[in-house]
């Protein structure tokens, strides 16, 4: 499966942290399984090193809390099914252009949320892939006064935010959920896709 599998970590051995991999399932945008048999989520040790600093911030700042992952290592097969169902559409901006790979490609991207300690989804105000201007962090100012987004649901993708960025990854403006362990043409450069 792995060329190098000394480069990737599982999170699924990481504590406080829960699994539900979207396209592993038909609970995503596009209501297919594109991942089949591969379900278990994958970083690159590089980002998997952030990711278990953000782990610790998490439990420093809401003890009992968990990150739950909706997406980490993406084949770039999967990529090539989702661009074709996403070309020219709306959501297209959503979904890299497998030629030039998502971070997903690289094992250097999550998609994640947050659950309570009674492993309940805390509200972000939006879903995981919901493309409306909800859900992108650039515009929560302007949502917030619109009374389309509650101070507390703010409050809660901050918390996401805080515990991602202290730990080093950036977020992405347009996913309230998705964060990259290194700018992309860093990560292009550096590191190698997974087919």
């Amino acid at each position: 499966m792995f060329s190098n599998p000394s480069d990737y970590v599982d999170l699924s051995a990481f504590s406080n942290v829960k699994i539900d991999l979207k396209y592993a399932s038909l609970d995503n945008f596009m209501g297919l399984d594109l991942y089949g048999d591969f379900k278990n989520a994958f970083l690159h040790k590089d980002a998997a090193f952030k990711f278990e600093k953000a782990v610790s911030f998490l439990r420093q700042e809401h003890s009992g809390w968990f990150f739950i992952i909706y997406d980490a290592l993406r084949p770039r097969s999967v990529q090539r099914k989702m661009w074709a169902r996403v070309k020219n559409t709306p959501q297209e901006k959503y979904i890299a252009d497998p030629d030039k790979g998502s971070p997903h490609n690289f094992g250097m991207a999550l998609d994640l949320g947050l659950l309570d300690e009674n492993g309940k989804t805390i509200d972000m105000g939006a879903g995981f892939d919901d493309f409306r201007q909800v859900s992108e962090p650039q515009f929560e100012d302007k949502f917030l006064k619109e009374g389309k987004l509650s101070g507390r649901q703010i409050e809660n993708r901050l918390i996401l935010r805080r515990c991602m960025i202290s730990s080093g990854f950036l977020q992405l403006p347009h996913e309230w959920w998705h964060y990259n362990a290194l700018p992309e043409e860093d990560i292009r450069k550096n590191y190698s896709i997974f087919e």
